[in-house]
């Protein structure tokens, strides 16, 4: 406990001085645009400043509040959403009114990512100071960045400008427009990065164009009457003081706006336009000042987000242990639960804490696998408990792969349904392979007989893991790349809670099968053979586990999923069929004569279906690492 508490203390002493390091830039640029100001100010009558000053009405006065209070509104959410981005689980109340104590302190004192940051630690005292420092830069980094847009946007339709520049402008725009579209297809060596949605881009910059735009109406109301200029001109010239402002990181943003809004406003008598930034400082960050001190002073005691949550406030949990998910997708209904081994998946639970199905985090969408995890479960609840998660973390709820029941309760809530795979399945006590269905089957396995092949059963300790490995390796690279997302990915704690039928020739092991176990049910997974595999190795594996699912008194066997042959044009159908493997997987499944099982995709709008296509699509053909257990690989 010492040593936690030493190495804890030394943590903080380390941002606590890189911090102060950090400040050096905001000394040494007041200390240079103060010179400026001290050259262009010494001509300046001062009385006529205050002169100025006093003339300023009290109606004008009363707009700048209301305009100051509305602002820090908007950014009290937008404080809000990052809390949300940044999964700290802090009720949204708390992090408005904690936001806007640490922003109003940092604005009026300067220094923001210090003083931000601990404002923020002291905010919320149960996280450290390195947590508290990432959180506030994240807070500055993306408010410049929806400033950035907000700037260049505009300069890119001014009228104001000469053609060249606003053509550069309208070239950044571009720039910064596809950036943002990078969250829908990231290029591989961004994929270990957390970007947020676009939904999550579009809230944060439009709660940043409400914030900065009742922010530039404070000041607006304090101008005088008879030189007031163009409404939209000064909004953008508010936006270059105020993102220098920030960049300078000094006291209110002393210097860099009064010099930018001096330069850019010069058709504004200076003895007015600075009595009016003086009591712009006053209403905007001076009362806030105030306010942020009386609620640092208050602290945590004032948080309320400990009181029980909403019905429909759901959780994602991300510690189930090992042996608890194991239990969780033998109980399921669908044995393909067992996929949460994998770390792709999550639970998700309501606000009992209790388990309704898994879902999985993706760019843009929260996409829940299959049916509800028990038969009997209410889908309903289910589907609004998954709406009520993907609302919380800015994301469009997505149904994959799920069955014609839950779809069915999907489109009486208004969802739009699409048909996006077939599931092969087949009852064990009823398979016969005297029958004449399977007359092809037959053939195969013959062959596969003649090549003397050995079948074994396995499971846990008794999977050979480092040759299936090494096969898996081989098939992989032959193939680009393994897939994953609800194709499961080889991984020893994986397998390990897995049934596994091995095929060996010669001692040498040539191909495996394994299958998700449930209480009624298997459902085949992985499915992998090397180059020396025999014609009617596969068929023979399947065949192995058909009858030791019999024999074990499974009810339903699973042969899992291909993908639904779209009614497109020919070129590209087959395109996509060769792409995806499923003319050659129907092909290869048919072969034993299944059942086929119609599996929906939905979600409240097409648009949202074209979103979750794109995360499917790039989840399935880019798997990630998942989170099973160290050292379980």
């Amino acid at each position: 406990m010492k040593h936690r508490r030493s190495a804890s203390a030394a943590d903080t002493g380390n941002c606590l001085r890189a911090l102060l390091l950090r400040q050096a830039w905001p000394l040494l640029l007041m200390t240079a645009v103060a010179m400026v100001l001290a050259r262009q100010s010494a001509e300046l009558d001062i009385a006529s400043v205050f002169d100025a000053a006093g003339e300023i009405r009290p109606v004008q006065w009363l707009a700048a509040v209301l305009a100051t209070y509305c602002s820090f509104w908007a950014f009290g959410r937008y404080e809000a959403v990052i809390h949300r981005l940044s999964a700290t689980n802090v009720a949204a109340g708390y992090a408005r009114t904690a936001g806007i104590g640490a922003t109003a302190t940092a604005q009026l004192v300067g220094f923001g990512l210090l003083t931000g940051s601990l404002a923020r630690w002291r905010m919320f005292p149960e996280m450290s100071l390195w947590r508290a420092m990432r959180l506030t830069a994240a807070v500055s980094l993306s408010f410049m960045a929806c400033l950035a847009f907000l700037i260049v946007t505009g300069l890119a339709f001014s009228s104001l400008l000469s053609p060249s520049l606003r053509a550069l402008a309208a070239v950044g725009l571009l720039v910064m427009v596809g950036l943002s579209l990078l969250t829908l297809w990231r290029p591989s060596r961004l994929l270990h990065l957390s970007l947020p949605s676009l939904r999550a881009q579009f809230r944060l910059l439009f709660l940043v164009a409400v914030d900065t735009g009742f922010a530039a109406l404070a000041l607006y109301v304090l101008l005088p009457q008879h030189a007031l200029p163009p409404p939209i001109l000064f909004y953008a010239v508010f936006l270059l003081a105020l993102g220098a402002g920030l960049v300078g990181a000094t006291p209110s943003g002393v210097g860099p706006f009064e010099f930018l809004c001096l330069t850019c406003l010069p058709a504004l008598p200076e003895a007015e336009l600075l009595a009016a930034i003086i009591g712009f400082r006053l209403v905007y960050f001076a009362l806030p000042g105030v306010a942020a001190l009386a609620i640092l002073a208050v602290g945590p005691h004032v948080r309320h987000d400990a009181a029980p949550k909403a019905t429909l406030a759901p959780a994602i949990a991300t510690d189930v242990p090992p042996l608890k998910s194991q239990a969780f997708s033998y109980i399921a209904d669908r044995a393909e639960a067992g996929l949460m081994r994998q770390g792709t998946f999550e639970l998700l639970c309501d606000a009992r804490s209790r388990p309704l199905s898994l879902v999985a985090e993706t760019g843009q969408s929260l996409i829940m696998l299959s049916d509800p995890l028990r038969r009997g479960e209410n889908t309903l609840h289910t589907l609004d408990t998954l709406a009520q998660a993907a609302r919380d973390r800015l994301r469009v709820p997505i149904l994959y792969k799920c069955g014609a029941r839950t779809a069915a309760a999907a489109r009486r809530s208004g969802w739009r349904v699409l048909p996006v795979a077939q599931e092969a399945w087949l009852i064990p006590d009823s398979f016969d392979i005297l029958q004449p269905a399977y007359r092809q089957l037959r053939r195969q396995l013959r062959k596969a007989e003649k090549a003397g092949l050995e079948i074994r059963e396995a499971r846990n300790e008794t999977l050979p893991i480092s040759e299936m490995r090494a096969l898996v390796e081989d098939w992989a690279a032959e193939r680009g790349g393994a897939r994953g997302f609800s194709m499961g990915r080889f991984c020893g704690f994986y397998v390990s809670g897995q049934i596994a039928f091995l095929a060996y020739k010669d001692g040498q092991l040539v191909g495996f099968v394994t299958f998700h176990e449930g209480h009624t049910e298997r459902t085949l997974d992985l499915v992998c053979h090397g180059p020396t595999a025999p014609q009617g190795t596969m068929h023979l594996l399947i065949v192995t586990a058909i009858q030791a699912a019999k024999t074990a008194g499974v009810a339903r066997l699973s042969l899992a999923a291909v993908p639904r042959d779209w009614p497109l044009p020919r070129p590209l159908g087959a395109l996509i069929r060769r792409s995806t493997g499923a003319e050659g997987l129907r092909r290869f499944k048919s072969s034993f004569a299944p059942h086929w099982e119609t599996l929906y995709i939905a979600a409240p709008g097409y648009g949202a279906l074209f979103l979750g296509g794109i995360d499917l699509a790039d989840r399935i053909t880019r798997p990630r690492e998942g989170k099973a257990p160290a050292g379980t690989s």
